[in-house]
C-alpha cells in the first residue's frame, strides 16, 4: 500500500511557497539547473547557440577534464557549471568557472555508513558499470547544489564555494541494476528525489535543512527522471514514467493526483522521462511504445505502439518537444509526432545512430546526440530536417547537454565542454 509520510511543520512553509504564481527560484529559467533545462524536456530559445562545432578547429571555448566518469548531465547557473563524478568507491561534485572552464571548487562527498557499501552497478560493458555510479543529474537553487548517487547518498553543497550544507541516505541501492538515475527537481524550497532501491518512493527535502518534507512510496520500477508541469487548469504536478504505471504527484504535499498503466509492456526497464506538449503529457519506452496522457483526467487518450517505418522504441532516450510536436531519435530514425493527436507526422532515416543522449531542442533547432557527434537539424518536418550543422569532439558523450544563452556545455567520459562562438 503506498503511503504519504508529512512533516508538518515543514509543510505549511511549503504549501505557502507553492502557493505563488512560480514555485521555481528567480532566474529559474535564464539558467539550465537541473536535467534537460529548466522545464526538464529539452526545449529552450536562447539566441546565438552554436550548431555547429568541432575540437581543436571550430566553436571549442574550453575543455576541462574531470577526473571521476559520470552518466549525469552538467547543469549551469550563472558564471557556474556544476558536474558530477564516481567511481565504486569515490563520489565528488566539480564547480568551473562558466567562462573559462577553471576549477572553481571540488568537493569529495564522504563516506557515510550507512550508505551503500561495496556497491557494484551490474550493466553492459565496463564503461557503462563506470559512468553509472553518478548517473543522476544533480539539481540547483542557485544557492546549494543538490546530488545523488548511485550508493543511496544525498548531499547539498553551497554553490558559492563548495562546502557541505547537510547529507543525508536515502535508502540501500544494493538491488538496484544500473544505479540511481533518477535526476532531481527543485520546487519552492524542496528538492524531489525519486528512489528505487530496497523501497521504492518519491520524496521532497528542505533545501535549507534536508529535513523530509513529505515521502510518498511507490510500486513502479524506473530509471527515468520527474518533470515538473503546470496543467492548463493552472496546477503544478510531478510526472514520472515506471512500469507499469506512469504518476503524478501533488508536489506540495507528495499526494498521489492520477497513475495510468501505458508502460506495462516494457519488460525490461523504464528510462526515458517524460515530456510535455500541447497540454500532453508525452512517454515513450522500449518494448510499449509512446502514449499520449490528459494530466488533468489521468486518462490515456492517444498510443502508437509501432512505427511507420518499423523502427523501435528506445530504452533510455529521452523525448524533445517544439510545444506542438514531439521527436522521438532512436536506432537510425527520427520520428516526429502531434503531441495532441498521436499521429506521426514525419519520419527520416538519419546517418549516425542514435547514443543515450537525449536530444534538446533550442530556437527552432534540434539537437541530435549520434556515436561521439552531434547533427543539428531544422525542428520542422515541412523541411524533412534539413540539416543546419555538425558537432564533433574527440570523446564520447552520453549526457543530455545543457544550452543557456550563446553556450551549449557538454558533459564527456572524461570531460566537461562549453561550446560558443568567441
Amino acid at each position: 500500500m503506498r503511503k504519504a509520510i508529512v512533516v508538518t511543520a515543514a509543510i505549511a512553509a511549503i504549501a505557502t511557497a507553492a502557493s505563488a504564481a512560480d514555485p521555481l527560484p528567480a532566474d529559474f529559467a535564464k539558467n539550465s539547473p537541473t536535467f534537460r533545462g529548466a522545464n526538464g524536456f529539452g526545449l529552450t530559445n536562447f539566441k546565438n547557440v552554436p550548431t555547429s562545432w568541432k575540437e581543436g578547429e571550430k566553436n571549442i571555448l574550453w575543455k576541462t577534464t574531470i577526473p571521476l566518469p559520470g552518466w549525469s548531465c552538467p547543469i549551469v547557473w550563472g558564471d557556474k557549471v556544476v558536474a558530477l563524478g564516481a567511481d565504486s568507491e569515490t563520489r565528488a561534485v566539480y564547480c568551473l568557472n562558466a567562462k573559462t572552464g577553471k576549477t572553481l571548487w571540488t568537493t569529495k562527498v564522504p563516506e557515510d555508513k550507512k550508505a551503500t557499501a561495496n556497491y557494484a552497478v551490474d550493466s553492459m560493458d565496463e564503461r557503462w558499470d563506470m559512468i553509472l555510479y553518478a548517473g543522476a543529474t544533480p539539481a540547483t537553487d542557485g544557492k546549494k547544489v543538490f546530488a545523488a548517487f548511485s550508493n543511496g547518498q544525498l548531499i547539498a553543497l553551497n554553490l558559492a564555494d563548495g562546502k557541505i550544507a547537510w547529507k543525508t541516505v536515502l535508502g540501500d541501492t544494493t538491488d538496484n541494476t544500473f544505479g540511481l538515475d533518477n535526476s532531481l527537481l527543485i520546487y519552492g524550497k524542496t528538492v524531489i528525489v525519486v528512489f528505487q532501491g530496497s523501497d521504492q518512493y518519491i520524496a521532497a527535502y528542505n533545501t535549507e535543512t534536508g529535513e523530509r518534507v513529505w515521502k510518498t512510496e511507490r510500486e513502479s520500477a524506473t530509471w527515468a527522471s520527474p518533470i515538473l508541469i503546470k496543467t492548463k487548469e493552472g496546477k503544478h504536478q510531478i510526472v514520472l514514467s515506471a512500469d507499469p504505471d506512469v504518476t503524478a504527484w501533488d508536489p506540495a504535499n507528495g499526494k498521489k493526483l492520477w497513475s495510468v498503466d501505458p508502460l506495462g509492456g516494457a519488460e525490461y526497464c523504464v528510462g526515458p522521462s517524460p515530456v510535455y506538449a500541447a497540454d500532453t503529457v508525452c512517454v515513450n519506452s522500449q518494448n510499449a511504445g509512446i502514449f499520449g496522457i490528459d494530466p488533468v483526467t489521468g486518462k490515456k487518450i492517444w498510443a502508437l505502439e509501432e512505427l511507420p517505418d518499423g523502427s523501435d522504441f528506445p530504452d533510455g532516450v529521452s523525448m524533445a518537444t517544439d510545444g506542438k510536436h514531439i521527436y522521438q531519435y532512436f536506432s537510425y530514425s527520427l520520428t516526429c509526432i502531434d503531441a495532441k493527436t498521436g499521429k506521426v507526422v514525419a519520419q527520416k532515416e538519419m546517418e549516425d545512430e542514435a547514443n543515450y543522449a537525449s536530444p534538446a531542442l533550442n530556437n527552432g533547432m534540434l539537437y541530435l546526440f549520434g556515436g561521439m557527434g552531434v547533427t543539428v537539424v531544422k525542428a520542422d518536418p515541412k523541411t524533412k530536417f534539413t540539416e543546419v550543422g555538425k558537432g564533433e569532439i574527440d570523446d564520447m558523450c552520453d549526457a543530455a547537454p545543457a544550452v543557456v544563452e550563446g553556450r551549449i556545455f557538454l558533459r564527456s567520459d572524461g570531460a566537461v565542454y562549453c561550446i560558443g562562438t568567441k
